[in-house]
């Protein structure tokens, strides 16, 4: 499996989980430009690190390494879809209405790409 493909789980998974860079950088014990160069796969990854990640971010090491990439096939998992609605309802009125609208855009976006 491609470092790339590997880098871009790392960093879906984190997103999931709602944890920046630098915060699993210091779950880690690296800085957060070695993340980053992970992310990227700019930067071999060892299995024992794989298996720090796995457990920091509460997957399996197969996530990581199976074959598979998380696509844009609209498949969201219950995990994803609560972490998402937790972060809304800590924005006020006019927030949500900001993202509506980016929402709309994306949709937008999406729709005039094809």
């Amino acid at each position: 499996m491609a470092l790339k493909e590997i880098g871009r789980k790392i960093q879906l998974a984190r997103e999931e989980k709602g944890v920046t860079q630098l915060e699993l950088a210091k779950m880690l014990g690296l800085t957060q430009a070695a993340l980053s160069n992970y992310e990227l796969g700019k930067r071999r990854l060892y299995l024992n690190l794989i298996e720090k990640i796995a457990n920091y971010l509460e997957k399996p090491v197969s996530y990581f390494l199976d074959d598979s990439i998380p696509d844009d096939n609209n498949e969201i998992s219950d995990e994803t879809i609560e972490c998402l609605a937790n972060k809304i309802r800590q924005l006020n009125a006019f927030e949500i209405s900001e993202l509506n609208q980016f929402i709309d855009y994306l949709l937008w976006r999406k729709l005039n790409e094809q």
